[in-house]
């Protein structure tokens, strides 16, 4: 299918119907005027067999009140029921643009595809099994990034839900709404040894900024890096507020990779390229480095052990006892935080 969907064909209909009278021909100059105005903002759904979610993780979006953009979808050779479901909802609303890959380009050649097709000056993905939760989400998250030029990504606070998207409970790293230095945040989930910012469906971004696209040499942690990318470019908002709802279940493909340790190992392809800049010295506090240092020396093998020695270099001993200590006097206070979220969420 061409990229452009079947408004590539109504176009060149209503382009050769510009022939036959002036009134037609205005007509027609209206609507390739319209088409050809880039529109502000690009939702991209990537789709490979999202079938279960995938009508109302589309539904979601064509819910927004925010009017100003398109709605891309591509589908990397779904061997279920998804094109049906993108072709039914495309036949009912001009704004979705879709086409089949000719190969499967996996998860990154894909999320790129989606990329390089975007005309948008920002860009928001929303992943197939997840949804927007709220009609002005879109709208919040272009204010945010629209109102500071210095911001080079904005996410929200999110709900995780099920299969039968019942709340499982309400993610938010960082507590309040508010603004922070880009490698300030790259440092703390550096430090944290996590993804504190979130996941595709829950950030915009500026499209000149990632011009480069997702790393395709990864396949779990490519947001992340791509994060990481923005970040280093300017500065980071957050909305304490969740918008978004990030599916879990089984059969996701985050779940495969954690479980397989594809993770893991992106985990310290992440750290040997982000650690040893510059820059993170500046950011990066004894206490966070400390410990990256105890959990890939935790993991036993031979490359995070290398990382790890190279990092302690960074910390005195005198340090790196003083953080141990520090680590085992706290890690069951942030235990019992977890566990009283946890009852907050399910009551």
């Amino acid at each position: 299918m061409h990229p452009f969907g079947c408004q590539a064909d109504r176009l060149q209909m209503t382009t050769r119907s510009a022939r036959w009278n002036d009134g037609q021909g205005k007509a027609a100059a209206i609507f390739w005027g319209a088409y050809m105005r880039a529109p502000l903002v690009s939702i991209l759904i990537p789709v490979y067999n999202g079938e279960p979610f995938l009508a109302e993780c589309i539904d979601s979006v064509l819910a927004q009140d925010f009017a100003d953009y398109e709605l891309l979808i591509s589908d990397d050779g779904s061997t279920d029921g998804s094109s049906g479901v993108i072709r039914r909802h495309a036949e009912r609303d001009g704004r979705i643009r879709w086409w089949r890959n000719p190969r499967n380009l996996g998860i990154g050649g894909n999320f790129n595809a989606c990329l390089k097709a975007a005309r948008g000056e920002y860009v928001k993905y929303v992943l197939q099994d997840d949804k927007l939760l709220d009609p002005s989400a879109v709208r919040r998250l272009v204010a945010t990034l629209q109102g500071d030029p210095t911001l080079s990504l904005v996410v929200s606070a999110s709900q995780r839900i099920d299969a039968e998207s019942r709340l499982i409970r309400i993610r938010d790293c960082f507590g309040r709404s508010g603004v922070w230095e880009g490698k300030e945040v790259i440092a703390r989930c550096v430090g944290e040894n996590g993804n504190l910012i979130g996941e595709p469906s829950l950030a915009l971004f500026r499209r000149a900024q990632a011009a480069r696209g997702f790393d395709e040499g990864l396949r779990q942690l490519l947001d992340l890096e791509l994060w990481f990318h923005l970040l280093e470019q300017g500065r980071f908002a957050y909305i304490a507020e969740p918008l978004c709802a990030f599916r879990e279940h089984a059969a996701q493909q985050s779940e495969v990779n954690w479980r397989s340790g594809l993770a893991a190992e992106e985990d310290v392809t992440l750290i040997e390229r982000y650690y040893f800049k510059p820059w993170m010295k500046d950011f990066i506090t004894p206490q966070a480095i400390f410990t990256q240092v105890y959990y890939l020396r935790k993991r036993r093998r031979e490359r995070p052990a290398a990382l790890a020695a190279a990092m302690a270099r960074d910390l005195s001993r005198r340090t790196y006892v003083f953080c141990w200590l520090r680590h085992k006097l706290t890690r069951p206070f942030c235990n019992l935080r977890l566990w009283l979220e946890k009852r907050r969420v399910f009551g």
